[in-house]
């Protein structure tokens, strides 16, 4: 996990505590800021901003504390990151069942992007001490 991401996972918890709209809303009003969160949400400039919800739910885990939020295109950036390492992993690490030809028209990066990525996933499985996760079953084909 980046740094970024490791930042901002916050964020997901926000979206899986209140609902995407709360994250847009957030991202809309404060994305890319460094925004003060108060102790107390009630009446504060920030509740006024994003609602009371999200200004309660910011801060219960932040309050008297500054946040840097992720603006609106670091957040997609992080997003289609994520997505893209989803595929190469479905694709399998070891014995990859798509080419990385594939990947990288579907997610406009290069091949070379998604071999190097693809090398540094496995080296993280193996810091971990994990094993590989298995490539899915491939499907036999029609009529056999």
């Amino acid at each position: 996990m980046t740094r970024e991401k490791a930042q901002d996972a916050w964020i997901d918890l926000l979206e899986r505590d209140l609902g995407q709209p709360a994250v847009l809303r957030l991202l809309a009003n404060c994305g890319g800021q460094k925004r003060a969160v108060p102790k107390r949400s009630a009446g504060s400039a920030l509740a006024r901003e994003l609602g009371t919800e999200v200004a309660e739910w910011l801060a219960l885990r932040f309050g008297g504390t500054s946040l840097d939020i992720p603006s609106p295109r670091g957040r997609e950036q992080q997003s289609q990151a994520s997505r893209l390492r989803a595929a190469i992993l479905d694709a399998g690490l070891t014995e990859p069942r798509r080419s990385a030809n594939d990947i990288a028209s579907e997610f406009g990066v290069s091949a070379v992007w998604v071999h190097t990525l693809r090398s540094r996933m496995r080296a993280e499985f193996a810091q971990l001490s994990l094993p590989l996760p298995d490539p899915a079953p491939r499907k036999p084909p029609y009529g056999a």
